[in-house]
C-alpha cells in the first residue's frame, strides 16, 4: 500500500520566521549598542573621591597597567630603617644585593616614592646625609687614599651602623643631595623645613655648603667645568687599576669632565636658586643661578659635537689618548642632559635621534643603554682593571631602566610624547619577560648577565616616567597639574601623596567626538590642564560639568596642549571636537585665583598664545571710525554656550525616540513570530494524518 505524502507548512511561514529573527536581532543590536559615541569605557572606575591609594588601570595596554603592581614592589624590596643609637633613619637601599643606602638612588627614587611613603621615608635619608656633611677633618670610610675631601663634602654613601663613604672618583654625590632635598621642599614650598637647624646650622646652608665644595675642589680652572676620573659616563667606577675602584688616586689617576656632571650640577644649582629664594636670600639666588647660566654655556661651547649631534662623554683634563675614537661613543648622558634643560630644541631632537639610532645598531629591545659603541675590553684587550666592566656589561654597554626611565621623561617633558609612549611600551613590554622585578642593568651583549634585582632607582624615573610624564599627574607645592599623554588610549590613574595627605585621580575617555575627562582631587587651588592634542583634531569647545570654559593652545617641542584651568573638587571636563566656533566666557574660579599666570611644562610662565577660536589682535593701527561696532565677548560666549545646550538637548531627545520606537518594534517583531508560531501549530493539528502501513499475514 503506498504511503501518503507527508503535509508540510508552507513555505512563507519559514521565510516569515526568518525575516522576523532578522529584525528582531538588528533591533535589539540598535537598542543595546552605544547610543552616544562619547559613551564612557565601561572598565574605568567611576569612585574619584579621597583614597590613599597609587594606581591606575590601562584597559587597552595589560602590560602597562601591570606595572601598577611592579613598582611599589620594588620599592618593597629596597626598604630600610637604620637603627643608630637613638637616631632612626626610614629609606631606601638600592636594590636587594646592597646593604647601604646611596644618594643618588635615593634622590632619582623619590620622584615616585613620594606617592607610596611617608614623610620619614622621604625626609630622614636628607637629613641624615646632612647630619654627617664633612668637616675639614672627616676621613671616609675607605681612607680615599688618604685625601681629605674638604669641608661641605658629601660621603653618598651610608651603612646600616651610620659610617659614611665618599666616592671620590665622581662628582655627584652633593648634587643628588641637592636635587632629593629640592624633591621633598618641592611636594609643600614649606620654607621652614629649609631652615630647620642640623648640627647648628640651618638645612639651606648646608645646601649652600655642598655647592662650595664643588666649585672650591672640582671645578676645573682651564674649562671652567666640573672633574671627575675617568669612568664611564655617569658610573662610579674607573678604567685604572685598583684597588679603590671608586676612589680618586692622584698617583695615578685621569680627570675628566663629563657631560653627566654637568647636566646634573645644572639641575642642582638652578633648584638650590630656588630655594635660596624661598627663604628670602636672593643675593645667594642670584649667585647660584649666574653659575648654572655660566656652566650651561662652559658645556655646550666645550662638550657639544656639532659635527656629531650629541654630547662629548667626557673631555679630558689630564692628558691622555686612547687608541680607539671615544668621541664617537654616545652616552646616556645625552638624555640627562636634555632633562635638565641643557639642550635648546635642535639639540633635543638630534639627541633623541642619535639614542635611538644607537639603541637599534646595539640589538637592544628598550631605552636605557649606557653608552655605545662600548669600551674595548674583551680578552686579553681589556681596557678595565674591574672585571665588572665586561663588553656591553654594568656600565659599559648595560641596559639600565634607571637611565631609560630619565630618557623616557625627557621625551614627555620636551615635547616628544610620541617617542615617549613608544619607548614606555617597549619598557613595559619587556618587563613581562620577568614580571615584578625591575632588574637594576641588563647586558646588551650576553642574556646571562644583569645586576640587582628589585632596583629602587629604576622603580623610581620609571614611575616618574609612567605618572608625571605619560599620565602627566604633577602634585607640587604650587598645587595641581594634569597633563594627559594618552593618546588615544583610555585610562584611570590616582595617586595619593602621604606627606601632604593630597590626591588626584582622573578617568580619561577619548572619543572622535567628545573626550571625556573625569577627575577629582583635595588638591587647593586651581588645577591646571594641558591635554595632548592629536595632530588631526580640532577642538570647539570645552566645558566642565556642562559650563563652556575658555581655552587656549600651547606648543612643546613636537606636542601641542589645550590649556584651561578648573577648580578643585570632583569634576566632568568634555572636549568637544569639530571645526571651532565662538569661545565661550572663561568658567568662574574660587577667588584670589584669578590673577594667576599659565606656565609651560617646566613652571616658566608661557609665553601668551593665541587660541584656535580667537581672532588675533590687529597688528597695525587703522581708522575705526567706519568699522561696525565690535561684538560683545560675552554675548557672544552666552549664546555660543546656549546653542551648545539646545544642540545637545535636541540630540538626547533624538536618542531617546530611536528607543522608544526600537522597543516597539521589538514587541511587533515578538508578537509576529507568537502569531506564527500559533498558525505552524493550527496547521500541524488539522493536517490528515497518514494511514499506517499493515503488514499482511500468511495463513
Amino acid at each position: 500500500m503506498k504511503r501518503p505524502a507527508k503535509i508540510r507548512p508552507k513555505p512563507v511561514y519559514g521565510l516569515a520566521r526568518l525575516v522576523a529573527l532578522a529584525g528582531l536581532v538588528m533591533l535589539l543590536a540598535a537598542l543595546v549598542g552605544p547610543t552616544h559615541s562619547a559613551q564612557a569605557n565601561r572598565n574605568l572606575p567611576v569612585d574619584l573621591s579621597y583614597s590613599t591609594e597609587t594606581t591606575w588601570l590601562l584597559p587597552g595596554l595589560p602590560d602597562l597597567s601591570a606595572a601598577s603592581g611592579y613598582i611599589p614592589h620594588n620599592f618593597s624590596h629596597g626598604e630600610a630603617i637604620f637603627q643608630i643609637g637613638g637616631e632612626t633613619i626610614h629609606g631606601f637601599r638600592p636594590g636587594k644585593v646592597y646593604p647601604e643606602m646611596y644618594i643618588r638612588d635615593i634622590a632619582w627614587g623619590m620622584e615616585t616614592a613620594q606617592y607610596y611613603y611617608p614623610d620619614e621615608y622621604l625626609r630622614e635619608p636628607i637629613e641624615a646625609y646632612l647630619r654627617r656633611q664633612y668637616t675639614a677633618e672627616t676621613i671616609s670610610l675607605d681612607g680615599d687614599f688618604g685625601v681629605v675631601a674638604g669641608a661641605g663634602a658629601i660621603g653618598g654613601i651610608l651603612t646600616p651602623d651610620g659610617r659614611r663613604n665618599k666616592q671620590t672618583i665622581t662628582t655627584d654625590e652633593e648634587t643628588s643631595l641637592i636635587h632629593a632635598a629640592y624633591l621633598y621642599y618641592n611636594m609643600t614650598y614649606n620654607s621652614d623645613w629649609l631652615q630647620t637647624s642640623i648640627n647648628g646650622l640651618p638645612i639651606i646652608q648646608r645646601l649652600n655648603l655642598a655647592a662650595d665644595w664643588l666649585y672650591r675642589y672640582r671645578l676645573d680652572p682651564q674649562l671652567q667645568l666640573l672633574w671627575r676620573g675617568h669612568t664611564t659616563d655617569w658610573g662610579d667606577v674607573k678604567f685604572e687599576r685598583g684597588p679603590g675602584y671608586t676612589d680618586y688616586n692622584p698617583a695615578q689617576d685621569h680627570r675628566t669632565a663629563s657631560i653627566y656632571d654637568q647636566a646634573l650640577a645644572y639641575m642642582a644649582l638652578l633648584e638650590l636658586a630656588e630655594m635660596n629664594a624661598a627663604v628670602g636670600d636672593t643675593e645667594r639666588a642670584d649667585g647660584w643661578q649666574e653659575k648654572a647660566e655660566a656652566l650651561k654655556s662652559q658645556t655646550n661651547e666645550l662638550l657639544w659635537q656639532a659635527d656629531k649631534d650629541f654630547y662629548l662623554t667626557h673631555a679630558h683634563i689630564t692628558p691622555l689618548e686612547h687608541d680607539f675614537d671615544e668621541s664617537a661613543m654616545v652616552s646616556i648622558a645625552n638624555a640627562l642632559a636634555v632633562y635638565t634643560g641643557l639642550t635648546d630644541f635642535d639639540q633635543t631632537e638630534a639627541i633623541f635621534d642619535k639614542l635611538e639610532a644607537v639603541r637599534l645598531a646595539a640589538g637592544v629591545n628598550k631605552p636605557g643603554l649606557s653608552l655605545y659603541p662600548f669600551y674595548p675590553n674583551q680578552w686579553p684587550d681589556l681596557f678595565f682593571d674591574y672585571s665588572g666592566m665586561g663588553y656591553g656589561n654594568y656600565q659599559n654597554g648595560g641596559v639600565w631602566d634607571w637611565w631609560g626611565g630619565v630618557q623616557i621623561q625627557a621625551e614627555f617633558r620636551r615635547g616628544f610624547s610620541e617617542a615617549g609612549r613608544s619607548h614606555l611600551f617597549q619598557v613595559a613590554n619587556d618587563w613581562q619577560d620577568h614580571p615584578g622585578n625591575i632588574i637594576e642593568w641588563q647586558s646588551s651583549t650576553d642574556p646571562r648577565h644583569e645586576g640587582s634585582h628589585y632596583y629602587s632607582a629604576a622603580a623610581g624615573t620609571m614611575g616618574s616616567a609612567i605618572i608625571e610624564g605619560f599620565f602627566g599627574v604633577s602634585l607640587t607645592g604650587s598645587g595641581l597639574t594634569l597633563q594627559p599623554r594618552l593618546g588615544l588610549n583610555d585610562g584611570y590613574i590616582r595617586v595619593y601623596q602621604a606627606a601632604t595627605d593630597r590626591y588626584a585621580a582622573y578617568t580619561y575617555d577619548w572619543n572622535q567626538d567628545i573626550t571625556q575627562l573625569n577627575y577629582g582631587t583635595n588638591a587647593a587651588g586651581v588645577v591646571t590642564f594641558k591635554l595632548l592634542k592629536l595632530r588631526s583634531e580640532q577642538v570647539s569647545q570645552i566645558t566642565i560639568d556642562g559650563k563652556s570654559i575658555d581655552f587656549s593652545t600651547e606648543s612643546v617641542g613636537l606636542d601641542t596642549f589645550i590649556v584651561f584651568s578648573a577648580p578643585s573638587g570632583e569634576h566632568t571636563v568634555e572636549i568637544v571636537k569639530g571645526q571651532p566656533g565662538i569661545q565661550p566666557a572663561a568658567l568662574t574660579l574660587p577667588s584670589g585665583h584669578e590673577g594667576l599666570a599659565e606656565t609651560d611644562s617646566d613652571g616658566v610662565p608661557a609665553t601668551p598664545s593665541i587660541a584656535p577660536n580667537v581672532a588675533a589682535p590687529l597688528q597695525n593701527e587703522t581708522d575705526q571710525t567706519d568699522q561696525p561696532p565690535a561684538p560683545d565677548p560675552e554675548r557672544e560666549a552666552q549664546l555660543a554656550a546656549l546653542a551648545y545646550r539646545e544642540a545637545k538637548h535636541r540630540h538626547d531627545l533624538q536618542l531617546a525616540a530611536i528607543q522608544v520606537v526600537s522597543g516597539i518594534l521589538v514587541l511587533v517583531v515578538c508578537l509576529t513570530l507568537l502569531f506564527l508560531g500559533v498558525v505552524r501549530h493550527l496547521v500541524r493539528v488539522n493536517s490528515p494524518k497518514p494511514v499506517p502501513k499493515q503488514t499482511l499475514r500468511k495463513r
